[in-house]
Order: structure tokens, then sequence, then C-alpha cells
């Protein structure tokens, strides 16, 4: 008998029995903080409170232990069970004593709900009473600065491969426990693919990689990692874990009055977000496009658009029920208090909303110090719920785009918003002109000449520049179009060239477009540094007919760089020798003499002494405000600052009619070390200001929080285990050590997530195996928090169903523009009916699938796919007879197994033994044992028996299918 595992479990029982509510940590006691408490104080604590003349019923509901206790009548709630809970019964007015009084009218119907689902979820409650906290920031683990950890001594100096894996060996030692073996080739590859991409390997891929691992292993996952983190399927795995925190859903949710509207423009956040992961853009960066993106400076409209979309984090959240409710503005307002403070820094602050916070260092003046930030945000989300009884519509943000080259304006050559002096500002060109002056052979298009003394138009076609650049540093801004088809255009035209007056062919710098005599480089843009060095290289698009291009060529030493039309890879980038030619010249529109000219035009030349940059370059594309206008490409929900700024009055407990003195807009004091160093202008809402304030360093959360959300999406469970609340409920962490030094590397790396990824999957401790031999450390560390093994994990909601249609072969990758919404009324009614059911039509990756609020697919409800209402750092992990029918039941599954059946059935004539092994590579990348395969022959052989008709045969290969997605090995990760 193990006397240390039963004494641990009766000790675990007992603090259970003596301290059930202080260990209420997590969703419950955040959900009656945002939810519960707010309501209580708003309409029941005049009566039923310390603040009451005379307490009504004698019944208190200002502590925890009062509201159990009950009053006149009895106790208020039966914990799990609303039905027979008098304070549910009483709001709903179904007793004599309705509450609120009736001449104080009815709670709204989204209250009533809101008690209820905290009466079924066992009323967790801190309200313990008022609890002494002198100096919470000295209390709170979190609060205190990240620290450089040394690394601890370990006896085992072989094992550690990684920082982490000292600081893992090091605490198990202590324990005298030895650490997992390590995972085997076929179920490390299967484990990165699930937590990288979200898909499976083929068998090919396990192969190869099995034998690459045995001969250098560290070399063949380092590049398998960086296989996978490059892959696009990347961003749509380690999207959706955002997407949780971002409490992502594409309508409003049911108002209570059998609505639910919709958000059309949602998946435009969605994509962003998808997109920003495989970019690896900076997590400094992906904050400040989510809270301040219309705010950021943009290079191109492009950027602006995206800046724009990344907005729609403030704007996607489930709207309050009513307009007509009084508090419509600040509840928007609270749901964007919250999802910044908790989905970047672990900590809500909206408990704040109604008084100071009861245990985290969070005053109410700080709540409304960030009030007065979002007050001075208009909200933009559309007209989905234009009706009077849902929230009022709002505009969109509009994208724009530049028209594509068949509807420019050729008729004359793009122009600078400005004179073309200005437009180059801060890039001093040392020749700047918008050729006024033409030659008999090229048209160049007129313009204003700013300095005539620029250049001087010349003989035989081509106009000079009066200028001079070094050789081997200088670039040169053109735009040029070419007016005959490039199929008839017998010569070789030059429109730039840098060489001697009136022979182009001696040493130099050409810029040319190819004609029909050289088929190799016909249409295309060319460089060629004459015949005495005779090198020349040419770009691989074929420039179209007619259409006006921007050309920016930088010369730098050896190395020339061709940029066409802003793109930021070059068109051209390659060594071309530098000719040395004292006597060169600088010419446009110059031409090969031994034939015709070209026919064409030429605009907007700048000549600069150095060599640009892409962003100058880009800069110089963008700046040209080409005379083709603009298109609307689409709309987006998001946020911009209201034309009127200003700071917000504190709301008395939480009414906004009641309120008090005006706070300052600003940040939770208990977080700002230099309180000056993010000081709001007058103008601005402060959005951007407190973007910057979160990723600047001062304070310790968000580098923290993000590391913590890494490391349980790869382990299975978080440093700590709280992942959301980093506060006084929250859990403290069980390796502190690893944590601050994984945020100091991740700070110190361009907070780049991929590559925060790498480090950890790299690390011996994420490695080993799930399997353990050692008995000890299972009975002392049952939990595995110790993280001495491998945790194995059951897959995600998505994962599971896309991996059921990556063994049909029916699942559809890549990405998708638009969503399903599109296809349902701006308003629905309730019960959503079909609406729910959208999924059922699309094969493409569960990311893509239409996300209603109060309708998403049950085939993901599940599997405890989030409700989208509120931040999701950590799902819910339950076992539910729904689960079990899913593999029974599902249209899903029922209908990819009888695709499975028939494609093992369809492989020849052969032998059902084989068709169960093809089968179980199929579905679970391995042969079969022997008693596997028996036992499969003898299940299928049963089932069909059973069945009639003329089609037993394939039915019953199916079932045996759905048995094989329904086994653990399917469903979960080693």
């Amino acid at each position: 008998m193990n006397f240390k595992r039963i004494i641990k479990k009766w000790t675990v029982l007992l603090v259970l029995l003596l301290f059930p509510y202080e260990l209420a940590i997590g969703d419950g006691v955040i959900f009656f903080e945002s939810k519960i408490r707010p309501a209580l104080v708003k309409y029941c604590y005049e009566c039923h409170s310390s603040e009451s003349n005379e307490l009504g019923g004698s019944l208190s509901l200002e502590f925890r232990d009062e509201i159990l206790k009950g009053g006149e009548s009895g106790p208020a709630i039966v914990k799990g069970n609303p039905k027979d809970s008098l304070i549910i019964r009483v709001i709903r007015g179904s007793d004599d004593l309705a509450m609120p009084p009736k001449d104080k009218g009815s709670l709204p119907e989204g209250v009533i709900q809101d008690f209820v689902e905290w009466v079924k979820m066992g009323a967790p409650d801190p309200r313990a009473g008022k609890m002494a906290n002198p100096n919470p920031k000295e209390q709170l683990w979190s609060l205190k600065p990240v620290s450089e950890r040394s690394l601890p001594e370990v006896n085992d100096l072989e094992w550690p491969r990684d920082r982490i894996d000292r600081f893992i060996l090091h605490k198990l030692e202590s324990k005298k426990l030895l650490p997992a073996k390590d995972a085997l080739p076929k179920t490390l590859i299967r484990r990165l693919y699930y937590d990288l991409i979200g898909l499976a390997p083929s068998m090919e891929e396990i192969n190869v990689f099995s034998l690459d691992y045995k001969r250098d292993s560290d070399e063949a996952v380092s590049a398998l990692v960086d296989e996978l983190l490059s892959s696009q399927y990347f961003g749509e795995r380690w999207g959706r874990h955002w997407l949780d925190i971002a409490r992502y859903g594409e309508s409003n949710g049911n108002d209570g009055l059998g609505r639910n509207a919709t958000f059309p423009h949602a998946w435009r956040y969605r994509n962003y977000v998808i997109n920003s992961f495989n970019r690896d853009v900076p997590y400094d960066r992906f904050i400040k496009e989510q809270i301040a993106g219309d705010l950021l400076p943009v290079d191109d409209v492009e950027e602006r658009n995206r800046n724009l979309v990344a907005t729609g984090f403030l704007a996607i959240g489930a709207k309050p029920a009513k307009a007509m409710n009084e508090n419509f503005a600040m509840d928007v307002v609270d749901d964007q208090i919250n999802v910044v403070t908790t989905a970047l820094l672990g900590m809500s602050v909206s408990c704040a909303r109604c008084h100071d916070h009861k245990h985290d260092p969070i005053l109410s003046k700080d709540y409304y110090g960030l009030a007065g930030i979002f007050k001075s945000t208009e909200t933009l989300w559309g007209k989905a719920a234009n009706e009077p009884l849902t929230a009022p519509a709002t505009p969109l943000h509009e994208l724009l785009d530049r028209l594509p080259d068949n509807q420019r304006d050729n008729s004359t050559a793009p122009v600078f918003p400005s004179e073309l002096k200005e437009a180059t500002e801060g890039l001093n060109p040392v020749a700047y002109s918008t050729l006024k002056e033409a030659t008999n052979e090229i048209a160049l298009e007129k313009g204003i000449s700013l300095s005539n003394e620029n250049y001087a138009k010349c003989n035989k076609g081509r106009m000079k520049v009066k200028t001079t650049v070094p050789y081997d540093n200088y670039s040169v801004s053109f735009w040029f179009r070419n007016d005959t088809g490039n199929s008839s255009q017998p010569i070789t035209a030059y429109l730039f060239s840098y060489a001697k007056d009136g022979d182009t062919n001696q040493a130099g710098e050409n810029i040319g477009i190819g004609g029909k005599h050289d088929k190799s480089v016909a249409g295309k843009i060319f460089i060629w540094n004459g015949k005495e060095l005779n090198q020349s290289i040419a770009g691989f698009n074929e420039i179209p007919e007619g259409s006006w291009n921007h050309v920016v060529m930088v010369r730098s030493n050896d190395r020339v760089r061709l940029y066409l039309n802003g793109e930021k890879d070059p068109e051209i980038d390659s060594e071309i020798k530098i000719a040395n030619n004292p006597d060169r010249e600088i010419f446009v529109g110059s031409r090969n003499d031994n034939f015709a000219p070209l026919k064409g035009q030429l605009a907007e030349l700048a000549i600069f002494d150095r060599a640009l940059d892409v962003k100058e370059v880009k800069k110089l594309h963008v700046a040209s405000g080409q005379k083709v206008g603009t298109i609307q490409k689409g709309w987006s929900m998001g946020v911009r600052d209201k034309k009127k700024i200003e700071d917000c009055k504190i709301n008395i407990n939480g009414n906004s009619k009641k309120l008090g003195a005006s706070v300052s807009r600003g940040f939770p004091s208990v977080l700002v070390s230099e309180p000056d160093s993010f000081s709001i202008g007058p103008d601005s809402s402060g959005r951007l200001q407190l973007a910057e304030w979160i990723v600047s360093g001062q304070h310790p959360l968000t580098a923290r929080v993000l590391v913590n959300r890494v490391w349980q999406h790869l382990f299975g469970r978080g440093i700590v285990n709280t992942p959301d609340d980093f506060g006084f409920y929250g859990s403290r962490p069980s390796h502190p050590a690893i944590l601050d030094d994984l945020a100091i590397r991740f700070m110190n790396e361009d907070w780049s997530i991929k590559n925060l990824i790498k480090i950890i999957v790299l690390s011996r401790t994420y490695q080993l195996d799930s399997y353990i031999e050692d008995e000890e450390l299972l009975s002392v560390d049952p939990d595995n928090i110790f993280v001495g093994r491998h945790s194995r994990r059951r897959l995600d909601a998505e994962v599971n169903r896309d991996r059921i249609l990556q063994v049909s072969g029916k699942l559809i990758v890549g990405s998708t523009n638009g969503s399903a919404v599109d296809k349902l009324d701006i308003l629905l009614n309730w019960p959503p009916g079909e609406a729910k059911y959208l999924h059922q039509a699309n094969n493409h990756r569960s990311i893509y699938l239409c996300m209603l609020r109060d309708a998403q697919p049950p085939d993901l409800v599940a599997f405890n796919l989030p409700d989208g209402f509120s931040v999701t750092g950590l799902r819910e992990k339950t076992d539910i007879p729904t689960q079990a029918l899913f593999y029974l039941n599902s249209p899903l599954v029922v209908e990819q197994s009888k695709v499975i059946a028939n494609d093992v059935l369809g492989i020849g004539n052969v032998s059902d033994e084989k068709r169960v092994a093809k089968m179980y590579l199929k579905v679970l990348r391995r042969l079969p044992s022997a008693n596997e395969a028996v036992a499969a022959l003898d299940y299928i052989k049963r089932v069909r028996a059973k069945l009639k008709g003329n089609d037993e045969f394939v039915k019953s290969w199916a079932s045996f299918c759905q048995v094989l997605l329904a086994s653990n090995e399917f469903r979960y990760i080693d």
C-alpha cells in the first residue's frame, strides 16, 4: 500500500473541506466579480447591505456567509440548483415577494441569466470579509520586477540541453526523482505537428524523420521545428489560441429578446491574427496594432488596412442586449478594459468598476482612468444591429485598395500630391524633375520644372542631367510607360544611363527594356554595365503594355537592387561590377543608336547620392500618389478616436447616472513606476500611450503572461495555472525561475513568438515521454507539476475535427476570405435553428468556420470550444456523454468514416487483413498488432451480420473506422 499517496489525498481533501472558497480561483470568481457583484451593488444593496437604513427581510447580500445564511425567508441560494434558490425565484417574479420591488422595475433578462449561471456554478463568492492588504504590490509575486535567474546546480550535467532543463532537473533532483526517458521519434513528430500546426504527419514524414533522428537527433528536431514554424498552417493553429483570449465571435449572441445580431466583417480580424502569427509579427508590435493600429504611422495602403483591421480586437466583443440600457456605453468600455487587461496583463481591472478591488491592488480610480481612454474611443462594429431594441448602428473602417493596372488612367503620368521636392523631403535627392522638356523621340510627360538647370536637352533622343553621383553608391527613381507593345518593339531601349555622353555602349550603368530581338529579356526590365564588362541581369516579370511603372535602382558597391512598383522584394538583386568611367554622365530616354527609339513616356526623376533602403523605396512609390485613384476594398470592425476627447467620471457603484469626481486618463497606479513617462495629451484618447506602456517593460506582467500562455499550449498546463489571473486569487508559479528566464529571453529576442516556441520545444523537457517507469514520480507528482514527463493531452475541438477530415482526405487546406455569416440575416431569430449547422457544408479548417455566439458548431462545442463572450486563456476540460455520442452519431464522423471505408475497400483484390492494416495506417499512422488485427476482423464480421441492405459491407468497415476515431490513441497527444 502506498501510504504517501494516501496521506497526500487525505491532506488535499482536508484542505478542500476547510478552505473551499479560498481555493475557488479562476473563472468562477472572475464571473462573480464581473457579473454578479456589480448587479448586487446596483439592484440589491440599497435594501440588503450595510448601506440600507433597514435590512429588508433581515437579509444581507454583502458577504458570502450572509447570503448563504439568508434572512427571514431562509437561505438565498441553493448551490448548483437555480430552481430551488430563493434569489432566482424572486428576481424572476415567481414568488409573491418579487425583487426588486415592482415600482423599481424588473431586472434585465441578461442579468437574471447571469444569476442563474452563477448559481449553477456553485455560487462562487470571494467575499469572506474585508482583508488587510496594506501594501498589495509587495505581496503579489507577479508585480515584482522580472529578474535574471542564475542557473542552479545539477548532478547530471549531461542531461540538460537548454537552461529550461537545468531548472527542471534541479527541482526533480531536490525531490530525489528521475525524469522520464526521451520520447520516441514517432511520438515526438506527432507531438510537434499537433502542437505547432494542428495537423498530423504522414507516414512518409514519420519515416523520414525517424531516419534523420537516428543520424542526428538534435539536427533532425531543429530542422523539423523550422519547417513547421514556417508553414502557413502554423498561423491557423496558434491564431486560434489567440482568438480564445480575444473572445472572438461573429455575432452578438442571444439578447434575451429572441435576436442574435451578426457581425459580417469579423472574419477580417480572424485572418489578421492568422497572418500575424505566420509573419511572426513581434509581440510588442502585435499589441500596438490591436490597441492603437489606427494611430500608428504607415508606409502604404496595405499596412494601413492591416492596422485598421487589427483594432477589431477592441470591437468584436459581445455587446449589451439593449440600446436603451442606460449603461450601454460603459458596458462596451468595460468589455474593452477587460480584454486588454486580462488578455495582455493577466489581471482583470473590471472588478474595480463599482469599488476598489477587494484583494488585488486595483483602485476604482484606476478603472476610470482606463475608462476615459476607451470612452474617448469610438467603436466601429457596423449596421449589424440597428433595431431599436439592440445596440445602435455604428460606422465601419473603410479599407482601400489601389486600382489594378488595367483600370489605371494611362492618359497621364502619375503625379505627386504636392511638388516633387516636397514629396521627397527627408530623402534629399541631388537632382529631381518632373521632366517638363521632351525629346522628339521620347514623349516625356509634361510637368512643372523645379529647376531648368538640373537637366538639359540633348541630341539623339535623350535627356542629360547635370549632376554627378558616386559610381558605387547611388540611387535613381523614375516612372515610365512603354507605349509600344513588347512583341513589336524591335530594340533594346535605355530608360536610364550613367555612361559617356553619346555612347552608352561604353562602361557605365544602363537600365533598359528588352525588345523582341532578344526573347530572353523581351518585355522585361534589365541592367547592363556596358561592353567593357558586359554583365547583364534581367528581371522576371514582363512589363504590361501601356502601364505606368515605378523603378528604383539602388547601387551599393558591387550589389545592384532594382525595385519595381514598390514591391518589398527586388525585381533584380545581383552582383554587377562597377564600371569605372571618369567621363560618365546621367541620361534618361537614351537609346541604342542602331535602332529606332522607344515609343513611351518618362516622368518624375529623382537621383540620390547614396543607397536608399527598402522603406525609403516604399516611401517614394507611395508618395507618388498615382493618378489612378483608389477603390473601396471592404469594411472592417475596429476603433478610432472620438472627436470629443474627455476624461471619465467615477460611476458610483457602477451606475452611470450617479457620477463622482472626474479621473484623468491613465493606467493602474500600482503598475506605473514612472507616472510622467507616458503622459496623455488633451487631443488623444490615450490608446497609443496605453499600448506603448504595456510593452515598455515598465511593469512585469506583459512578457510573463505571454510566456505562460505559450508554455501552457505546449505542456497542457501553465507555469501559472490560472493564465488569466496573475492576481491574488491566481495560482502561484510552479517554476518562477523558468518564467522569468524565458520572459527575459523573449523580450531580448525582439518579442518573437516563433523563437520562444522554438526554445521551448528544443528543450529536453518538452521532448520527454509521457510514459514513465518511475512509480515514485507518479506518486509524488500525479499532476505533473514538476514536469518530469510530458502530459498526455486531448486534442482540441478544432484539431479533432480537422484531423478527421484530414484522414478522409476531405480537408480543404489553405486560407480563405469571408465567412458563412454572409449567408445569414443581419438579425437572426432565436433559437438559431439551421444557423448553427453551417459548418457541415464547410470542409475548411475549423478556424474558418462561422462562429456565431450562442450558436456555435455543436461538434466543436461538445469538446469545450469557448463561447466567445469572455477572455478564455484556459479551456475547460470535461468528459461528458455527448463526446462519446459524437463519435457514434455525428454526421461528420459517420460521413467521413464511410469515405475512409470506401477508400480502404477500393484498393483492389486484397485480403481483409491488408485492409485492416490500411485503415490503421490511415487513421493511427501505424500497423496493427496481431491481436488488434484479429479483433478488428471479428468486430467487422459481427457488425456486418447485424446489418441489412446492400451496403452492409461498407457500413461494417465504416463502423470499425468510427471505433478507431474514438480511440484514445487518435484523440490524445502523447
